[in-house]
Formats: C-alpha cells, structure tokens, sequence
C-alpha cells in the first residue's frame, strides 16, 4: 500500500493523522480524493475501539485501497464521568461555550487537573485483519489556553515534564508526542512487522 485514506470527515484530525502518519513514514490523504463525501454510521458509547472499527470498515466497502480511523477523546480526572470516548458529544452538548472553554469552566478551582490524551487507529487493507494501535499522552490541563501552534485541546494541555502546552512546541517536536503521534509510530511499526509496507 502506497498511500491510505483517512476515514474521517473532521478536517482537523485528518490533517492531524495525515501529518502524523507521514512522520511514522506512511503516506495518507483524506477519503475524498478518490471517494465522494460519505456520511459516517453514528459513533457508539462503547470504547474507542469499536468506534475507529466502525468508521475503517464502513469506509472500506467502498474502496480497495487501505484505511486508517481514528477514535480519540480527553480523559479528565476530575470529570471522570465526562469526555474520553463521549468527549466530542459532550462537549457539543454546550453550544455557549467553545470546547476549550467548557472544560477549563468546569475545572475552576479544581486542583486536580490530570488528564489524557487517547487515540486508537485501525488500519484495514483488503483480506487481512484489522490493524489496532493506540498512543496516549499524560499530563495537566491548564488554567488558560495557551499558544498558536496547533488548535483544539493542544492550546489546554501541558504534558508532564514540560512547561509549554502542546501548541506552544513546533510541529517536528509536538507531533511525535501526541497521542496520535505515538498511535501512528505504534500502527506503522505493525504494518510493517506484517509487511503491509
């Protein structure tokens, strides 16, 4: 395989796969290079698992090339009841506040600001099993959004060790770090290992 579809319509996280993915040396472009736009079957409150499973083989009955899903969502110490697989869900339940904005609103005056950052890929290629790999990343949500290298919860996120947010670090260092990042190097070492590349 030569170059694999991202079975996402979310043009952030394919972008953000994409980037990933070339890093780990596997080349990929968004589904709607080669088919029409599709509606993806609602995601399940399962696991992240079963949630890329679904997206990879619905994208995959309709071409022959390779396909990579991705679930991911921000697990939340202190809103343990909250987010990880129902994080996009449950963030849009909130349409007066940005994502970014709802959480850190939720966390005030909370000192517990541990959290994760979880990604699962599958990879399907014709009449083989699927592939799953999965990467996290730890650390602390911060008290207010912070840098312009990246978007979304990377501009909240502080991993452990580390004085800067995700958005804080250029791409060649905050890529490989990420929990997609880390899911990508996983997922290509295995198609590889399997000679799928």
């Amino acid at each position: 395989m030569n170059q694999w579809l991202i079975a996402s319509n979310n043009a952030f996280k394919t972008q953000d796969l994409i980037d990933c993915l070339r890093i780990a040396g596997l080349q990929a472009v968004p589904y709607t290079t080669v088919v029409p736009k599709l509606i993806f079957p609602a995601e399940t409150t399962t696991g992240y698992c079963e949630n890329a499973l679904l997206k990879a083989r619905f994208l995959a009955a309709f071409t022959d090339q390779g396909v990579i899903a991705d679930d991911s969502g921000l697990e939340v110490a202190a809103l343990a009841d909250q987010l990880g697989v129902t994080t996009k869900r449950d963030l849009q339940a909130n349409r007066q506040l940005s994502p970014n904005q709802a959480i850190l609103a939720a966390l005030a005056g909370e000192t517990d600001r541990q959290a994760l950052m979880m990604s699962t890929l599958v990879a399907i290629v014709p009449n083989q099993a699927p592939f799953i790999a999965t990467g996290q990343v730890g650390g602390t949500i911060t008290e207010a959004s912070r840098g312009d290298q990246s978007s979304g919860f990377d501009r909240i996120f502080q991993p452990t060790g580390l004085t800067q947010t995700l958005a804080e670090l250029p791409d060649y260092q905050r890529l490989p770090m990420t929990h997609r990042g880390r899911a990508a190097a996983d997922l290509v070492a295995q198609l590889k290992g399997a000679d799928v590349l």
